[in-house]
């Protein structure tokens, strides 16, 4: 008889399998907050090396009981016109702290409603002003705004979220996250971009906003370098600061509405950050809000329509405008001009594929300092 292939009995196999997965970190798909657009499944990019995704974040009230400042609506309103393929949000989305449970489920359904508004998905990472070291609030947390931490690819770049508020533990990581941290930027160091957004920020702009634990910060960082991490986006200052440390951008973007850490000159001002991804390039704009306006006329019998898009902002934004109707149909064609002191110019207008029924999209660039009049309306037989 002509001797058999060896195998390892099945019960053994099957033991010896699930002691090597012992320990290993469990894959963790960060989803999109429920409530906005595409809250089930992000979809893919149509060029995956070419788009463009916000940043924000900070947008809790001054204290308990205080409605959520106007400004994170005022965002999310800007974003709609902006839009971009998606949202990261640093956290501190509700005032939290000492709220009770209904509070604190109240200020997430007026988070959720604000960012709705925005027509884009949105990932956001635990502040300390949502979990406040309190296993209910962490508990609600989960139940309104997704994973505590988690990643997910979008085209070529990969997206990760921290939870830098463990329960039990000064802000940092711990041992079983940055576990986790390291097998999934082991999985991905071939993304074309790495992307990381925490609350609590390794490198502040005041040493007493990042972590009390040195030695935590400095492994983490060194995790960052060693997989080629391209920028880390981070909140809890109300301010807005970068610094490079080893090639890696660190960035503070806690502008969307909680009360200003510092004056203007020192970045103590409201913002948001739009950033495109081009190629191999990862670049970022700041915007303010209470800049971006857009006014969209009534439908007219015909099907036509008219809108007016200001931009005070000092830099043009390529933005969609949404029409009301789509009752011309193929026959629709889009105009768009910009006018000052009395010189118009026409700017290039394109409908696109709307994002909703019964609506007409048109995409343009308004200059900086510019208002456009976008029209739409018959073009043919």
């Amino acid at each position: 008889m002509p001797p058999q292939p060896f195998r390892l009995p099945l019960i053994l196999a099957a033991a010896l399998s699930a002691l090597a997965a012992v320990g290993a970190p469990a894959d963790r798909v960060l989803s999109p907050v429920p409530g906005t657009a595409a809250a089930a499944a992000l979809p893919p990019p149509a060029d995956p090396d070419h788009f463009v995704f916000a940043v924000g974040g900070d947008n809790r009230a001054a204290g308990r009981g205080v409605p959520m400042p106007p400004t994170a609506a005022r965002i999310f309103a800007e974003l709609r016109l902006l839009q971009p393929a998606f949202i990261l949000w640093t956290g501190d989305a509700i005032y939290g702290d000492d709220d009770t449970v209904g509070e604190a489920r109240a200020e997430y359904a007026a988070f959720r409603a604000a960012a709705a508004v925005a027509d884009a998905p949105l990932f956001n990472a635990p502040g300390n002003h949502e979990i406040f070291d309190r296993r209910d609030l962490e508990a609600i947390y989960e139940e309104n705004l997704g994973p505590l931490y988690g990643s997910f690819d979008f085209g070529h770049s990969h997206f990760i979220a921290l939870d830098t508020e463990e329960l039990g533990r000064p802000p940092g990581i711990g041992a079983a996250q940055r576990e986790w941290l390291q097998a999934d930027l082991e999985a991905h160091r071939t993304a074309a971009h790495i992307v990381v957004f925490t609350h609590h920020p390794l490198f502040p702009a005041k040493a007493s906003a990042g972590w009390p634990d040195p030695a935590n910060r400095d492994d983490i960082h060194r995790l960052f370098v060693k997989y080629g991490v391209k920028v880390v986006f981070s909140g809890h200052e109300h301010l807005f600061h970068e610094s490079v440390h080893d090639g890696i951008r660190y960035v503070v973007t806690g502008g969307a509405g909680a009360p200003i850490d510092e004056a203007p000159e020192r970045g103590g001002f409201e913002h948001y950050l739009l950033v495109t991804v081009n190629g191999g390039d990862l670049t970022m704009t700041v915007i303010e809000p209470w800049r971006l306006f857009v006014d969209v006329g009534p439908v007219r019998s015909d099907g036509s329509c008219m809108a007016q898009v200001v931009n005070y902002n000092p830099v043009a934004l390529a933005v969609a405008v949404e029409f009301p109707t789509d009752a011309l149909g193929p026959r629709t064609v889009a105009r768009a001009s910009t006018t000052y002191k009395g010189h118009t110019e026409p700017l290039a207008a394109q409908i696109v594929p709307p994002r909703h029924p019964g609506t007409t999209r048109v995409t343009l660039t308004v200059p900086h300092s510019r208002a456009a009049e976008v029209a739409i309306g018959p073009g043919g037989p």
